[in-house]
């Protein structure tokens, strides 16, 4: 039997780039979110679009496969990309693991151009020490230097008993908290400034802005 994927695959491309070109006449930007992790970022992502009426065909959730790299990730995004340039904006979701992230930073540093001729560069959205603590700021401002994940894990765990990483439904559990964590992710950049510490910290609420900026108003 004929293998028809490369003409599914084909297909669904020009799916998603005529309702991206719809929505960018409406004025909406098209952003392409590439996730270091398979299950909690992008179900998160996702989960945050349809809870807030933002459009998916303006917003496309990748995840990274098995990289758990941040330079690596940078680069597979920019390959994506330069295969499908109609977007406004593209983000790596990471954790951030120091010196990795600051190779993965120079990386995203190349400029690209856009089908309208804009030039932009990849957006680093990283937090540390893992993707979990930008959950736990749903629920409670932490300023603690964890040492690692297993420590912010234990401390969502007090607000959220069963979360497991595979959970489909992990924004509607924590969306409640939304604009906390966003208030809280800004009292933390501004705590972090004043006493130089570097951990914990989040890039997260930049990215929800976005997103909640694309929201559909009816």
């Amino acid at each position: 039997m004929r293998d028809n994927q490369p003409k599914h695959r084909q297909l669904r491309a020009e799916q998603r780039q005529l309702a991206r070109r719809k929505a960018s006449r409406a004025g909406l930007p098209a952003v392409l979110i590439f996730c270091e992790g398979r299950k909690t970022e992008p179900q998160y992502i996702r989960g945050l679009c349809e809870a807030r009426r933002i459009n998916l065909a303006n917003v496309r959730v990748i995840f990274g496969d098995h990289e758990t790299d941040a330079a690596s990730l940078v680069r597979k995004a920019q390959a994506l990309f330069k295969a499908d340039n109609d977007y406004d904006r593209v983000f790596v979701i990471c954790d951030d693991d120091r010196a990795p992230l600051d190779r993965a930073r120079k990386e995203a540093r190349a400029r690209l151009k856009n089908a309208n001729g804009n030039m932009l560069v990849v957006e680093l959205i990283a937090t540390r020490p893992c993707f979990e603590y930008w959950l736990l700021l749903h629920f409670e401002y932490s300023a603690r230097a964890y040492g690692n994940a297993a420590e912010v894990i234990r401390d969502l765990c007090r607000h959220l008993p069963d979360y497991e990483k595979a959970d489909r439904l992990i924004f509607a559990k924590v969306g409640a908290g939304l604009d906390t964590a966003r208030a809280h992710a800004v009292r933390l950049k501004r705590d972090l400034a004043a006493s130089g510490a570097t951990s914990p910290n989040t890039d997260m609420g930049s990215l929800v802005d976005q997103l909640l900026s694309m929201s559909r108003v009816e």
